[in-house]
């Protein structure tokens, strides 16, 4: 049976996605890895005034799951899921049709992202015609690997009062826009990093925490054009690294580079990252259905 998601079971069903989540062959991208921080964002969806979270349940068992990440303003969703541990693909097809009607009304495009090994949602996306738009391999970093001390580079935390320099570099189509990376970087274990040449802004770095004490992710280095091939993306590493090992006490940090970007990933292998997952993007314009002919 598949329901709407209740305030009542928010727990078990966060719960669940926790287990679901930290298991490779189910992962999805943007479902928050903290158990508390995945409450509090299928509660948020819950507050909405159409379903955007459903629960497929066998009994009192839960065995699928597909929530609806909303950013109303540019139309656009970020799928938590479709996830199933019984009968997939059947689950599967069942709760991306009872979320079809929330997403032909409130959204132009969906998003989808997975790792590799995740063979049950590829084959979904690939069913239902996604398009994949981007392959991203996640390049890890492990606490006792990195011996780099920072550098005395112009490095300093970016407010709103950087914005327009900010998103000037940040790349269009990121799936944080500038907004959101500004307002993410003022929570705890969060930081957003200029370097500065002179006043001017070359070049910056997301650093996000995943898990308190555990995991880090850098989810963007970009250096404007002018600036690049000078070491700023290289400074900016170590100074983030640095951090995220010292201060945050993760005992990894991750990054994810575009398979085509092959000096990036050069760059960050000389800091000893490994290959660890493979993350394929997957995007799907919405259509609205007609209505059915009536046969008379």
């Amino acid at each position: 049976m598949i329901k709407e998601l209740e305030v009542k079971d928010l727990r078990p069903v966060s719960e669940w996605l926790h287990r679901m989540n930290g298991d490779d062959k189910h992962f999805v991208a943007w479902l928050a890895s903290d158990p508390k921080e995945i409450f509090e964002q299928i509660w948020g969806l819950t507050q909405l005034n159409d379903p955007f979270a459903f629960v497929a349940w066998d009994g009192e068992e839960i065995v699928g799951f597909l929530g609806i990440l909303p950013f109303f303003e540019q139309r656009v969703c970020r799928l938590l899921g479709p996830f199933a541990t019984k009968q997939e693909t059947l689950i599967i097809e069942r709760l991306w049709q009872k979320a079809s009607l929330t997403l032909e009304m409130y959204f132009d495009a969906a998003k989808l992202a997975c790792f590799d090994v995740n063979t049950e949602l590829l084959t979904f996306a690939e069913h239902y015609e996604f398009e994949l738009y981007n392959i991203e391999k996640t390049l890890r970093l492990d606490k006792e690997s990195f011996t780099r001390e920072p550098e005395d580079a112009p490095i300093a935390p970016l407010d709103e009062s950087r914005r327009e320099e900010l998103d000037s570099i940040h790349p269009a189509g990121a799936y944080y826009t500038t907004d959101e990376m500004l307002t993410f970087s003022r929570e705890n274990g969060h930081h957003l990093l200029g370097y500065f040449d002179g006043d001017d802004l070359a070049g910056y770095l997301y650093l996000e925490t995943i898990l308190p004490e555990e995991e880090g992710e850098i989810c963007f280095v970009n250096v404007a054009s002018e600036e690049q091939g000078e070491g700023v993306g290289s400074a900016l590493l170590t100074y983030a690294l640095s951090l995220g090992f010292r201060r945050e006490n993760f005992s990894y940090i991750t990054i994810s580079v575009r398979e085509a970007n092959s000096g990036a990933e050069n760059l960050y292998r000389q800091f000893g990252f490994y290959e660890w997952h493979t993350i394929y993007a997957y995007n799907k314009t919405i259509e609205t259905q007609p209505p059915p002919k009536l046969v008379h």
